[in-house]
């Protein structure tokens, strides 16, 4: 991979609840990963995020990418445990749920 890029959620979005605002999010990764960029999402100013926004922003990137991709090239910044678990356990059930039906 070449350069890191660096995202600020609050420079794209005004908030953090929606399928929209996760696309703009999704949007931006893809372009940046099709660049061959390692990407840093910084949570700057947020201190929770809604699972709509978590499932379009960053768990429709396993439909373009395998999981241990997304892992080693995509971290989280500015950061809460809140951000950390929520993003965590939607990977894991995306992770188990494919298990079971492939």
């Amino acid at each position: 991979m070449g350069r890191l890029v660096s995202i600020r959620i609050k420079d794209y979005v005004d908030q953090v609840y929606s399928n929209d605002d996760g696309m703009i999010i999704y949007n931006e990764l893809k372009k940046h990963f099709e660049n061959d960029s390692k990407i840093s999402v910084s949570f700057k100013e947020i201190n929770a995020l809604n699972s709509s926004f978590i499932n379009s922003a960053f768990i429709g990137l396993l439909n373009d990418y395998d999981f241990q991709f997304i892992k080693e090239n995509l971290r989280f910044v500015d950061s809460t445990k809140q951000i950390n678990d929520a993003i965590k356990s939607k990977f894991s059930f995306e992770l188990n749920k494919n298990k079971v039906y492939n």
